[in-house]
């Protein structure tokens, strides 16, 4: 730690509060417009991320996300949370406010309830203080997906003011539509690389308080009630594997049961309701293609529900204004990703320039059936009990019956999520919908404890209490990840000068990108030459000098008619030369190639990997046997360690 050290902290820390303050300003001033004067911070906050993504997908399809467009949308939102100042905390009107239900205490009680919601409220912003601080530096970054696509995504994005076409990355075509990139790019305005992760975590965790605090107000909990249910939020963190978005999609699920659940607001603006649920789902779906579901079904459900309660007009209502917002959101994202990858969105609207769109390899769906059914199944036998019992059981007036529906369409969705993976990481590609659903259990038990109070009520208000503190407990310490462990690894790095690779590994490959061939030497017939990179680090290169296509798994997505992985190298090399792909960048130890097929050989081997991986493994394996041979017979441009880059025109010596 260094006094440089602790000023990138405070300097990290105050620039995303600054961006985080400026989205709810945008929200904010949605929200004016539409005729609500003074509205609540999360309400602000919760539009604000719809409208940002919104505009971001704007800016993309101008190829303007330039630092001054990103820096006058900052200012904007200020301006307009400065003029507006929307409320901390919105207090429902009427005789059923959690504040004065908590006369309804005996004196004593009321005293003691007060005294532990203040002590239960102070551990909970120690959480918070360190979770957020936590949040600048992490020292962890996925060697498959971080270093050879999610860490070059936003740079590229930065370099070509758009989130550039990548045909040969398949996390391209399959990840998102690119709403996490645009906001990683607020943060990258004015901080480095290192921060890139704040985008998700630090806006998840900022939002997450802010709802956390509301949701026990919106649901008429005592204070004791409220405390307990922000601390539950806030020590309960989200798996970690990679840099795709985790913390902000599960606050945002959060949010949509927020915006579902506040009759007293949008009493009197049902339309608009409706039209900030389709906004906000096709937020969540815009920073991770597989949440997807979980937002439409979450929909579909609430158009249920309005038309039991409210009538069949308000339901159709409903449906109708919530698929408007939704694709509102979602069209300027989609016609870019249908120019870029080949489909409006994989791979419900079609499968682009991934391998399976060519027959080359089976699908991620394509392993065995049973075995897939059973494996997600199992997964999702919790949840079904959680929804059992908030149906059955819970209240069933329209507010409670809201957790109900966020539970039902994680359910729904993360069986349809998991076979469409083929049974691959059920965890992860639901667990921020999950995860939401079985916390809100205790919001259930909380509202159903306090209007029907009863030794039943209470047993399952506390057992389901002692889900949630078990349930943080089991991902905190989880095995696969270690998110307390983690989050301190965390804090410890954020306090140091971090930096993702030393200046060694800069420096070669800007030593890489000078020996391609570029500017007016170039004859003619070689400015359309282009260089495709498989290589370990593609976020160190200058996108801005050389046009460079990123191939994070070589083979997996491609231009028509596809990569021709079943063919040999120089096949290879005529397919790439008629894209204009002149030069190959990659890296390749040729002393430990043996040991890298060998690696692909044994997941192929292994009985238990899943189809979507062992399809890759079969991609990867062809590839780099293509790359073995063109090493020997194309002309070495650069050739330093393991970095080379190829001339595929022109043969070797």
């Amino acid at each position: 730690m260094t006094p440089d050290s602790l000023l990138h902290l405070f300097l990290a820390l105050g620039w995303v509060s600054i961006v985080f303050v400026a989205i709810s300003g945008l929200g904010a001033i949605l929200l004016r417009g539409w005729g609500l004067r003074r509205v609540p911070l999360p309400l602000a906050a919760i539009t604000g991320f719809g409208v940002t993504i919104f505009l971001g997908g704007c800016l993309n399809l101008l190829q303007a996300i330039s630092y001054s467009a990103r820096l006058s949308l900052v200012a904007v939102g200020l301006a307009g949370f400065l003029f507006i100042r929307p409320r901390i905390f919105a207090f429902p009107a009427g005789p059923a406010s959690a504040d004065k239900t908590s006369s309804h205490l005996p004196p004593a009680a009321s005293v003691r309830s007060s005294a532990w919601a203040k002590a239960v409220l102070l551990f909970a912003t120690l959480v918070f203080v360190v979770r957020f601080a936590a949040t600048v530096h992490t020292p962890y970054y996925q060697q498959d997906d971080d270093y050879n696509f999610y860490l070059a995504a936003p740079v590229k994005m930065e370099a070509l003011h758009q989130y550039a076409p990548d045909p040969f990355s398949e996390r391209r075509v399959m990840s998102s539509l690119g709403g996490n990139y645009f906001l990683q790019s607020l943060v990258l305005t004015e901080l480095p690389l290192e921060d890139v992760q704040m985008a998700d975590r630090a806006f998840g965790l900022l939002l997450l308080a802010c709802l956390a605090a509301e949701l026990g107000v919106v649901f008429r909990l005592y204070p004791l009630q409220r405390a307990l249910l922000i601390l539950f939020l806030l020590i309960t963190p989200q798996l970690q594997f990679n840099l795709t978005f985790v913390d902000l999609p599960f606050a945002l699920f959060f949010g949509l049961v927020y915006l579902a659940a506040d009759l007293d607001t949008f009493e009197a603006h049902p339309g608009l309701q409706a039209l900030l649920l389709g906004i906000t789902a096709s937020a969540i779906s815009t920073l991770k293609s597989t949440y997807l579901p979980h937002g439409v079904l979450f929909l579909l459900c609430m158009a249920l529900l309005h038309a039991r309660y409210r009538g069949l007009r308000a339901g159709l209502r409903t449906l109708l204004l919530a698929a408007l917002g939704c694709l509102l959101v979602l069209i300027p994202w989609m016609i870019a990703s249908h120019g870029a990858s080949g489909t409006w969105f994989y791979p419900i609207l079609g499968k682009g320039y991934q391998y399976s769109a060519y027959g080359l390899f089976p699908p991620p769906s394509g392993g065995h059936t049973v075995k897939i059914i059973a494996k997600v199944m199992l997964f999702n036998l919790p949840l079904a009990a959680v929804l059992l019992l908030e149906w059955f059981w819970c209240e069933p007036d329209q507010r409670t019956r809201v957790l109900a529906a966020l539970t039902s369409a994680a359910l729904s969705a993360s069986v349809l999520v998991g076979l469409a993976t083929g049974g691959d990481s059920v965890r992860r590609y639901n667990y921020p919908a999950i995860l939401a659903a079985i916390l809100l259990l205790y919001l259930a038990a909380a509202v159903k404890a306090n209007l029907a109070p009863s030794p039943r009520s209470l047993a399952i208000k506390w057992g389901s209490a002692a889900l949630c503190v078990c349930l943080a407990l089991y991902v905190g310490f989880n095995s696969w990840t270690h998110e307390y462990a983690m989050t301190f690894k965390c804090l410890g790095t954020s306090l140091t000068e971090f930096h993702i690779e030393p200046e060694s590994t800069v420096l070669s490959y800007q030593a890489m990108e000078r020996a391609i061939p570029s500017g007016p030497g170039r004859t003619p017939t070689e400015e359309a030459d282009q260089t495709i990179a498989t290589v370990d680090f593609p976020f160190l290169l200058d996108f801005n000098s050389h046009p460079i296509d990123i191939a994070d798994i070589p083979g997996a997505a491609s231009l028509p008619p596809g990569w021709p992985s079943r063919s040999d190298g120089d096949v290879l090399a005529s397919y790439l030369l008629s894209h204009h792909l002149r030069y190959l960048a990659l890296t390749l130890d040729r002393s430990t190639l043996p040991n890298v097929l060998l690696r692909e050989q044994k997941e192929l081997a292994d009985p238990s990997t899943t189809q979507w991986i062992r399809s890759e493994a079969q991609i990867r394996l062809a590839s780099y046997l293509q790359f073995a041979q063109l090493v020997h017979s194309r002309r070495h441009i650069y050739d330093q360690g393991n970095l080379i880059v190829l001339d595929l025109a022109t043969p070797s010596r």
